[in-house]
């Protein structure tokens, strides 16, 4: 059983986006050599920026969202993002792309519900 992590942000404004992008390419580079990381992706849906990992175990995503570029992303995220969610779920295997986005989305909502 792994540990899947999918989080989405808006940018405050386009002129974030170079900043963004150059912290999410730090920190995507970081998540795929992290010991325990399984699989470390970005993408898009409906004006969202996403991020989906699979972990080993919490432990090993803990290790890596403390640490590093991705501490650092975390950091400035209120600065430069709109909204800011992640969920976690229990998975088999990597999800697709489709169906952690379906997961994030109900999470978000009910969230605000």
């Amino acid at each position: 059983m792994f540990l899947a992590a999918i989080g989405g942000l808006e940018l405050k404004n386009w002129i974030m986006a170079p900043e963004f992008f150059w912290r999410a390419g730090r920190v995507l580079r970081q998540a795929r050599t992290a010991p325990g990381c399984h699989h470390a992706s970005v993408f898009q849906r409906d004006g969202v920026l996403l991020s989906l990992s699979v972990w080993e175990n919490a432990q090993a995503m803990r290790r890596y969202a403390t640490s590093g570029p991705n501490r650092a992303v975390v950091a400035a995220a209120p600065r430069l993002a709109v909204t800011h969610h992640f969920h976690h779920f229990p998975c088999e295997d990597v999800p697709t792309r489709e169906n952690a986005y379906a997961r994030w989305q109900l999470e978000r909502f009910a969230t605000y519900a």
